[in-house]
């Protein structure tokens, strides 16, 4: 694409009167909206501009038009004669055009003089100089959107390295089009053959195009494979958030329950003489702990992994096993009997763990029947005919906290196979909507809890391994700020409440007060993308996905409407009468 100088001198607007560090103002005598030369005028807020410094242009943008104060009856056309006001504008500087007015480079390179000109950009020349700035020929790019100006649209397109090498966070109130942002991106992963798994809490992008296969918790979801997580693939301190045993007695019961079952399980038929196991479970009263002891020290390996290795189903019988007494009647080389206090101590727990793993809400875990989710994503991962995988958690339970620690659990899987270098030469992009509701929280009680951290880990320590993700949420106030931080680009649709705004303000160097004015006043589907590798914060209109996402609300015209025609139908004929409160 051949050079276009940046500097028109038919789209002049003004003249730099004061210059400040991060901004300049300058005379707009074009800005005035005077109805004699309306459809002349040039300048207004939002526009983008060049200041011709000489050896040097500056990208800027318009954030305040104003007049004198001494001037403001003279736009009052009723007051008499109506004299020419001279309005005055204030310029964010953004960036420095550089490599032959080809390129734009981060930040300001040379300040503009008192006297300088201020043009109008178009938006071909813009939207060359951000696609020089931020790709290279040859290379596949991600269309993300189109920059609008001087009447103008022109697409956008940035690198993949550039959009998801460092993570992603895709923020916006409700209805300003971040659903449609998401899914979008997903769909220009699939175009490109990436590879993406998408974590789907609400189900609003199951019926998306481009979705190669469905996994879901529960059978209601359409055209998905029923599966489950395996229990044995997580860990000690998830099963202890659920559980929530005591502090003082049944905490280390269950600790060494889960211990004697994982030792059963490492010697499988091969029981050492001196011990027993009766319906599964490893029996303690009366036996040898020599024995037990030297047992748990030659498979150290599996009874100390963080795994959850063991057959659970046989846990609350282990915790009766477990109630003992330490010796038997002072014999150090045998274990005591029955110990009855710990026994009723320990009654609720086992009552309790037998309840939640034969439960509906947590069949997503304890079920030993079906398709394995680990199994099921190796898969996937391994099929190159396949490159968009979503997990729905429309159907999963709330109790228990069940959503947070089943997503926190998949994550925390994904690290794993991470850093075993599974994704070194095939990076994927893991998608999470809802994040705010899986980021730095803590699920369980003081007796065992579990930090909703994989994600966070993911952000922190992903990029290195070829896992990246990008962050989907309504309240960037609610991610936490180490995460926040590791977030390389940011899109930025309608935030209304000023935390949100705050948030992203301080989480981000390249915006300023000015800047964030503009993110409330953003239109559905608009949003400003930011991030260190692009070279000014680029406000832009979002492509409109192929296949939107299912993101209607309550349909309460609709059902209020069928009310009233049935309310009509019971009227006219010979139905039941209609209730006092009932309005045609």
């Amino acid at each position: 694409m051949a050079n276009i100088s940046p500097v028109d001198p038919d789209q002049y607007i003004g003249t730099v009167t004061v210059v400040s560090a991060s901004q300049v103002q300058a005379n707009l005598p074009l800005a005035s909206a005077n109805p004699e030369r309306r459809a002349l005028s040039k300048g207004a807020v939002g526009d983008f501009v060049f200041v011709d410094c000489e050896r040097t242009k500056l990208l800027g943008r318009i954030t305040e038009v104003k007049i004198p104060d001494g001037e403001r009856l003279s736009v009052e056309p009723h007051l008499g004669s109506v004299s020419t006001p001279n309005p005055i504008g204030r310029i964010q500087l953004l960036a420095t055009v550089i490599d032959g007015d080809s390129k734009l480079s981060r930040g300001v390179d040379h300040y503009p003089k008192i006297g300088d000109g201020v043009f109008l950009a178009g938006a071909e020349i813009l939207a060359q100089m951000i696609g020089r700035s931020t790709t290279r020929q040859g290379e596949k790019n991600v269309p993300v959107g189109a920059i609008e100006a001087g009447g103008r649209s022109v697409q956008v397109e940035l690198s993949p390295e550039k959009l998801f090498g460092r993570h992603c966070g895709v923020f916006g109130a409700t209805g300003g089009g971040k659903s449609w942002t998401i899914a979008s991106l997903i769909e220009k992963i699939k175009a490109m053959n990436g590879k993406a798994i998408v974590f789907d809490p609400t189900g609003e992008f199951c019926g998306i195009d481009g979705i190669d296969t469905i996994f879901a918790f529960e059978a209601g979801v359409p055209n998905a494979r029923h599966v489950h997580f395996p229990y044995t693939e997580i860990t000690e301190d998830d099963l202890f958030s659920l559980f929530r045993p005591s502090g003082q007695s049944q905490g280390p019961k269950l600790r060494d329950a889960i211990k004697s079952l994982k030792l059963v399980r490492a010697v499988g038929n091969a029981i050492p003489q001196g011990l027993s196991v009766a319906n599964g479970a490893l029996e303690k009263a009366g036996k040898s702990r020599t024995v037990f002891f030297d047992a748990i020290r030659n498979n150290a390996q599996a009874v100390h992994s963080a795994k959850c290795n063991f057959d659970i189903a046989h846990l609350s019988e282990q915790i009766k096993n477990e109630c003992v007494w330490g010796t038997a009647n002072g014999n150090a080389a045998l274990f005591g009997g029955p110990d009855n206090n710990a026994a009723s101590y320990c009654e609720s727990l086992a009552s309790r763990i037998n309840t939640l793993t034969n439960s509906r809400e947590l069949e997503c875990i304890f079920r030993t029947q079906g398709d394995s989710l680990v199994d099921e994503l190796s898969n996937f991962l391994n099929d190159d005919e396949r490159d968009i995988a979503l997990i729905s958690f429309k159907e999963v339970r709330f109790e228990h906290n069940t959503r947070e620690l089943l997503l926190n659990i998949i994550g925390r899987f994904l690290l794993n196979i991470a850093r075993e270098g599974r994704f070194r030469d095939a990076p994927i992009v893991v998608f999470l909507d809802e994040a705010h509701q899986f980021l730095g929280r803590t699920v369980g009680d003081e007796y065992g809890s579990v930090r909703l951290d994989s994600f966070g880990l993911i952000a922190k320590e992903g990029r290195k391994y070829g896992l990246t993700c990008v962050l989907a949420t309504q309240r960037p106030r609610d991610v936490p700020q180490d995460v926040l931080s590791q977030l390389g680009t940011l899109i930025v649709h309608r935030l209304t409440n000023e935390q949100d705004r705050g948030t992203v303000e301080h989480a981000c160097g390249d915006l300023d007060r000015a800047a964030t004015q503009f993110i409330p006043m953003l239109a559905p589907g608009e949003a400003i993308i930011i991030g260190p590798d692009l070279p000014t914060p680029l406000p832009l209109r979002m492509l409109r996905p192929k296949s939107p996402p299912d993101s209607k609300g309550p349909p309460f015209q609709a059902y209020w409407a069928d009310r009233q025609e049935r309310w009509i139908e019971r009227v006219l004929g010979d139905g039941p009468a209609a209730p006092p409160n009932a309005v045609p």
